[in-house]
């Protein structure tokens, strides 16, 4: 047994990949859609599968939802400041609309089978939602005069690095 060697190497010679290696990038946005889709997908599967229509037209509203503000807030964020026009106003309008749908939505969806309480916490929550969204959007933007209270997103932040060397 003099001659037996280790089957893995103890030594530290290949621990570091060699420098060539590609750099992994993917941005927020892609991650977002892809579990968006693939949940929003599954789960309008199974609603179909179960015949239950209320629901697959709510999650469609949703999933259309996110690409209609998602598309809004870039226009918005592009307008001038100070800007009056209606295109403003109903960018506005949408911002504040949308997710205050939605948010009622999911009250009104998960309200069916859960306990009275909850549902009075959640219609709660998205009435609150709501108030704060139309603030944001109206009163905050007016008292301080910008067209745009979402700023555009640093380039640095907007990629998510996976993995700088892939061993």
């Amino acid at each position: 047994m003099a001659n037996t060697k280790p089957a893995f190497s103890t030594s530290n010679t290949n621990c570091h990949p060699p420098t060539d290696t590609a750099q992994f990038t993917i941005s927020l946005p892609s991650v977002v859609f892809i579990n968006l889709t693939i949940t929003t997908f599954t789960t309008m599967y199974r609603a179909q599968q179960h015949h239950d229509t209320t629901l697959l037209a709510f999650l469609a509203f949703v999933y259309a939802s996110y690409f209609i503000l998602h598309n809004c807030v870039e226009v918005y964020s592009r307008l001038p400041k100070g800007e009056k026009s209606t295109k403003k106003e109903l960018l506005r309008f949408t911002l504040w609309f949308l997710p205050t749908a939605v948010l009622l939505g999911f009250a009104a969806e998960f309200g069916t089978f859960m306990h009275v309480t909850v549902v009075v916490l959640m219609y709660c929550l998205a009435i609150a939602s709501s108030l704060l969204l139309f603030y944001v959007h109206y009163i905050h933007d007016d008292q301080k005069g910008h067209a745009c209270a979402i700023q555009k997103s640093n380039k640095k932040h907007d990629h998510i690095p996976i993995a700088q060397n892939i061993v």
